[in-house]
């Protein structure tokens, strides 16, 4: 079997912006999802497969892009990106779009300051293959320099991946509910130990945070909390 890297998008952001310019002009109403030929002949594809899809999940990875129906919509993100008034509030924007993809986030979470090769070779421990430690590791810092990443100092709020914001929400309600009655896993009260983690139990959980990080590491681990304080704190 071919091995193949974690998924990450092709396609630098900029690159994937422009391509969400010529989806909003080719309809003139954002509100009414674009079907797969319409998006096929507004990106100059002849046919739903390869380029093509690699190209719309590149779209969707950076959360230009929505599925609404049984076609595609762009999202608030891509909205407010096509739409900003200025560099400012595009930059913001910009930086949230370019950390939704979950390998961007990795890195920018954990060796945003190592050099190229460095970077290159955590992802190769990471399960990336050559080519595709390479391809992800050029594609985030040409996103770094586009979006201004290393002016960034808290993580900004991201969608959720895999599942549906809804449906993550329900679950999670339901896992509280289970807690509270005394039926909830027991994985969330006894978790395996793991060296070199800090577990902190909680009320509806535990929550794990590694040991040995550095100071500036810690630094911003405090001002993560205090920015999330409304949202952590029930």
């Amino acid at each position: 079997m071919k091995t193949r890297s974690p998924r990450f998008p092709f396609l630098p952001l900029e690159e994937a912006i422009d391509l969400l310019r010529k989806l909003d002009a080719f309809s003139n109403d954002r509100e009414t999802p674009l079907k797969q030929p319409q998006m096929l002949k507004a990106l100059d594809y002849a046919s739903f497969h390869g380029a093509a899809v690699k190209t719309i999940g590149a779209l969707r990875a950076y959360d230009l892009l929505i599925k609404n129906g049984d076609g595609f919509s762009i999202s608030p993100v891509g909205a407010k990106i096509l739409d900003a008034k200025s560099d400012d509030e595009r930059r913001e924007i910009l930086q949230r779009a370019a950390l939704s993809p979950l390998t961007y986030r990795m890195i920018w979470r954990n060796a945003r300051h190592l050099s190229r090769p460095e970077l290159k070779d955590l992802l190769l421990g990471r399960g990336f293959t050559e080519p595709g430690a390479k391809r992800a590791s050029k594609i985030y810092r040409q996103n770094d320099d586009f979006a201004g990443l290393q002016t960034l100092e808290l993580e900004p709020e991201l969608p959720p991946r895999g599942e549906g914001r809804q449906a993550m929400i329900q679950r999670k309600q339901a896992a509280r509910k289970m807690a509270r009655a005394g039926r909830g896993p027991k994985a969330c009260t006894t978790p395996s130990p793991r060296p070199g983690m800090l577990r902190l139990p909680l009320g509806n959980g535990v929550a794990v945070i590694p040991k040995g990080m550095k100071e500036e590491e810690y630094a911003l681990l405090m001002q993560t909390l205090r920015a999330w304080k409304e949202q952590l704190v029930a």
